[in-house]
C-alpha cells in the first residue's frame, strides 16, 4: 500500500484524511502540516503508515482486527482485500491482477463505466454534452452502443480527455453521495483549487449535479469510508498514468 501512497499529493493527503476521520486525525494532519513546512521524506512515510493503519482497521470489523493483532499477524485487512469488498459492494466484478495498482484503477474505471450504463439515456446524452461532446456525435454513439459500455470504446469514440472527464465526474458525484455534499463541498473544492488535473473537463457544478446520477446504498459505517477512499485511490492512480485503464 505506501507505494500507492508515498506519490500522493499534500492535497490528496487532506483529502483521504477529511474522509477517514480516525481516532488518529489529529496526528495525520500534524505531518501534513510538518510535510508541507519542510518536505521531510521521513514524515511522509510516518503519514503513510497512519493511513495504511486507519485503512486496514476500516476494511475489517473490529474482532477480526483485534485478533489478527493479537495472534501476531498484521493487523487489519489487505489492501487487496479492501478493494475486492468494495467490488462487491458497488456490484463491479474486480480485475484479477497483479499488483493493487491495477486492481484499483481497474475498479475506478469499470464502476465508471457500469454507473454511466445504469443513467437514463438522456442523462448520458446531457453528461456527454457537458463534456464537450456534439449533440449529434453523442446521440449516435448511445444508439449504437444499445446500453453496453467499455472505457476502450468510449475511448475510441470521444478520446482520453472526455473519458478521464467521465470517469471523474462519475466518481466525485458517488464519493459526493456517500460522505455527504457539505463534506465533499468544503474538501472537493479544496482539491480542485490545489490540483489542477482533476478540474479538467470537470466544473464543481458538474460533479455536484452528477450526486443527483447516482444511486447506492450502504451498509454500515466502515464501507461509506472504503468505497469512496478506494474510488479516489483509483482515481490518483490514474491520474499519476494521465489517461483511463486499458482492458486486463
Amino acid at each position: 500500500m505506501r507505494d500507492i501512497l508515498l506519490p500522493l499529493t499534500v492535497s490528496d493527503y487532506r483529502f483521504l484524511i477529511g474522509v477517514i476521520r480516525g481516532p488518529r486525525q489529529r496526528a495525520m494532519e500534524a505531518c501534513v502540516e510538518a510535510i508541507e513546512e519542510a518536505g521531510s521524506q521521513d514524515t511522509r512515510e510516518e503519514l503513510c503508515g497512519l493511513l495504511e493503519h486507519e485503512i486496514r482497521y476500516l476494511g475489517s470489523g473490529d474482532v477480526s482486527y483485534q485478533v489478527r493483532k493479537t495472534l501476531g499477524f498484521t493487523p487489519g485487512t489487505p489492501l487487496r482485500t479492501v478493494i475486492r469488498d468494495v467490488g462487491n459492494t458497488l456490484k463491479v466484478p474486480v480485475r484479477r491482477t497483479a499488483s493493487d495498482r491495477e486492481m484499483l484503477k481497474g475498479l475506478a474505471s469499470d464502476y465508471a463505466a457500469a454507473a454511466f450504463a445504469w443513467l437514463s439515456v438522456k442523462d448520458q446524452q446531457s453528461m456527454l454534452e457537458n463534456l464537450g461532446v456534439g449533440r449529434e456525435q453523442a446521440a449516435a454513439f448511445l444508439k449504437k452502443s444499445a446500453g453496453v459500455f467499455a472505457v476502450p470504446l468510449m475511448i475510441e469514440a470521444f478520446g482520453f480527455v472526455v473519458v478521464q472527464g467521465l470517469i471523474k465526474t462519475v466518481l466525485f458525484g458517488i464519493i459526493a453521495r456517500i460522505i455527504g455534499q457539505q463534506l465533499a463541498s468544503r474538501l472537493l473544492t479544496f482539491l480542485f483549487s490545489k490540483v489542477p488535473w482533476w478540474i479538467g473537463w470537470v466544473s464543481p457544478a458538474a460533479w455536484a449535479l452528477s450526486v443527483g446520477w447516482t444511486a447506492i446504498s450502504l451498509q454500515g459505517p466502515a464501507r461509506r469510508k472504503t468505497v469512496p477512499v478506494v474510488l479516489y485511490l483509483g482515481l490518483c492512480c490514474l491520474r499519476e498514468e494521465g489517461a483511463p485503464v486499458q482492458p486486463g
